[in-house]
This record gives structure tokens, sequence and C-alpha cells, in this order.
């Protein structure tokens, strides 16, 4: 099982990667049981449905949580 785990958490972060919009955002993917959760940050409101959405077209066959929070712009003074 927990070979299988592990790949479809591989397959996930693949997935992320190659969205050009979730590519290069600090995105953890945890998998427990049918559930996938997604943890960490993103710069834009936009891309916490984008990675959701990412995720379900991999696994559709389990559920996604999103604990997605979105990053204060940093002010350069």
């Amino acid at each position: 099982m927990r070979y299988r785990r592990e790949v479809l958490r591989h397959l996930i972060i693949r997935a992320l990667r190659r969205n050009s919009f979730t590519a290069h955002e600090p995105i953890e993917v945890i998998i427990k049981g049918d559930a996938v959760w997604l943890r960490g940050t993103v710069r834009h409101p936009d891309l916490i449905p984008e990675a959701v959405a990412t995720v379900e077209a991999v696994v559709p066959f389990m559920r996604v949580y999103s604990r997605l929070r979105v990053r204060r712009p940093t002010v350069v003074a």
C-alpha cells in the first residue's frame, strides 16, 4: 500500500510542476487513505482552485482537500 501511495504522490507532484500556474509554488502533497491534502502557500488566490483541479484531474477517484494559503506580498521599500 505504501508503494501505491508514493506512486500517486509522485504523479500528483509531477502534474503540479507541469502546470505553468502552479509549477513554482511550494505545495506539499500528503496522501492519507483515499484523501489528498495540499498544504503550503501560493502567490494568488486563483491558484488554490487551479492546484485542486490539477490534482482532481490526476486522481479523480480520491478526495482532494486544500490547506493552501495566499502569501502576503513582499513590500520593498
